[in-house]
């Protein structure tokens, strides 16, 4: 009896180093998941916050150098293009699918512009 009850506990403990070291293995593995999905959130979220931090006033130049061009209102922003009552792209009441190319003053282009037009 001694004996079984001793080979038991070795067996036992045997066991027990067994799934030590598989619980170590999933611990690891699970830090591992959880760096990782640190990360790509940060590669998900990061670029969206500086797209909303940094593009509005790119574009905004943007605007300011196409909106005499197009004949627009000099009053407004980027934002103001897409406000729209109609729900399509909307400039100011300018419908950008019905401008008239006709209407464009050539004597506001900028300089650059007209040099790159003349080429």
């Amino acid at each position: 009896m001694d004996e079984e009850i001793k080979k038991l506990l070795e067996q036992n403990l045997a066991y027990s180093k067994e799934i030590y070291a598989m619980t170590k293995k999933i611990k690891r593995h699970i830090t591992f998941q959880k760096v990782v999905s640190v990360i790509y959130l940060l590669l998900i979220v990061a670029p969206v916050i500086l797209g909303i931090i940094y593009l509005p006033p790119l574009l905004n130049g943007i605007y300011g150098q196409y909106k005499d061009i197009l004949g627009l209102p000099t009053g407004g922003s980027f934002q103001d293009l897409f406000k729209s009552s109609s729900g399509g792209l909307d400039l100011n009441g300018l419908n950008l699918n019905n401008v008239n190319l006709d209407n464009v003053d050539l004597n506001k282009l900028a300089p650059q512009v007209k040099a790159m037009l003349n080429k």
